[in-house]
């Protein structure tokens, strides 16, 4: 068997399926438009590329499930207040601070000792409409909130490279990168160049791209979310290499805004904020083992006996190692043992022919020998 050191983790605690959870806030289209039926639409190549290797939810109700209201009609800012509140149609867009109720990150978070920033590009155009961060009271003054307009992608990536990175760590792109504004195509292209870069993969990111940050090296568990507001149904991505399942495509209709909110929740063991997050189902069925791109199964949430970390491949390796030299050594004891026995059947004969023969001298006889 051989060791596999443990690896540092970047998280402050631990969480049953994530340590850190990155999202990427997209805006207004259409599932089956960025996602096809889950297996990828023409106009999103990249985001195509990367379904693979991730979970998704065709059936996912931005404007609520079960007869729970997130932002049909509030759209945006419901959509937003839904997900780090578990509250909706408190605002309309447009909005200006504050409201009162808690959220996950102002009143959750420190008491568990978990950590979060919220970064918005070039100055947050939107605000709270996009960016609920700065429209809550528990968190508009939180030093954590990155908003100016100097603000980036590469700033945010940075985050993900620091020593000990956020436990939750929020992006939202301006509408000309969102797909609010922008076509789908110009957002794919986005998400390409912040993913893995533009000259890089899903299997070797570009340096300079958050897949390429510490915060999803080996060893951390971190899920990326991409995560549309409005429409029925809106698209989703769950990125997270031996957790999320891998071509999986959930065939579950009760998931909303605040199903994402009670996983967090559910991960951290923190209480629910309202009675909507409460009553709303946890997305647990996106988390196990599956087969990677290309196997047998995909999208089923079927085994798969190689798949795995580079521990696992380690492991397994290392046992196949340990049985080839147990073979070899066995190989080795039966050829002595074998010489050994060989030795002890000679030796009888050799005493024979040695007695035959001093008798047969002894009576000036030829020597002979058996």
């Amino acid at each position: 068997m051989i060791g596999v050191p443990s690896l540092p983790r970047a998280h402050g605690a631990s969480g049953t399926y994530f340590d850190n959870v990155v999202f990427v806030a997209m805006e207004n289209q259409d599932y089956a438009d960025v996602m096809g039926q889950g297996t990828g639409n023409s106009n999103a190549p990249f985001i195509a590329s990367l379904l693979p290797y991730g979970s998704t939810i065709p059936n996912y109700h931005a404007y609520g499930a079960n007869g729970r209201n997130t932002c049909a009609t509030t759209h945006s800012a419901g959509c937003y207040e839904a997900l780090i509140a578990g509250v909706s149609d408190l605002r309309a867009n447009g909005y200006s601070c504050c409201i009162p109720d808690p959220t996950l990150l102002g009143n959750r978070f420190p008491t568990a000792g978990l950590t979060w920033e919220a970064y918005c590009e070039s100055g947050c155009p939107r605000v709270n409409d996009h960016f609920p961060f700065t429209g809550f009271t528990d968190t508009s003054s939180c030093s954590c909130i990155f908003a100016s307009s100097s603000v980036s992608i590469s700033d945010f990536v940075a985050a993900a490279n620091s020593v000990t990175p956020p436990n939750f760590l929020w992006f939202t792109p301006t509408d000309s990168h969102n797909m609010h504004s922008n076509s789908i195509q110009t957002g794919d292209s986005y998400l390409r160049n912040f993913l893995v870069g533009s000259s890089g993969s899903i299997g070797s990111p570009a340096s300079g791209s958050l897949l390429a940050s510490n915060l999803f090296h080996s060893g951390h568990r971190t899920l990326l979310v991409l995560w549309w507001d409005e429409y029925d149904p809106a698209p989703n991505l769950f990125y997270e290499p031996g957790v999320v399942k891998q071509a999986y495509v959930s065939s579950s209709d009760v998931y909303d805004e605040f199903s994402v909110l009670h996983i967090m929740e559910n991960n951290w063991a923190l209480p629910t904020l309202t009675a909507n997050d409460a009553a709303a189902a946890p997305m647990t069925d996106i988390f196990g083992s599956s087969n990677p791109p290309g196997g047998a199964g995909e999208g089923s949430g079927g085994g798969c006996l190689l798949c795995g970390s580079t521990s696992t491949w380690l492991l397994v390796v290392g046992g196949l190692l340990g049985l080839i030299g147990s073979l070899v050594l066995l190989t080795i004891r039966a050829r002595a043992k074998l010489a050994r026995t060989r030795r002890r059947m000679n030796r009888p004969r050799s005493l024979v022919n040695s007695l035959v023969g001093s008798y047969w001298n002894e009576r000036g006889c030829v020597n002979s020998v058996l």
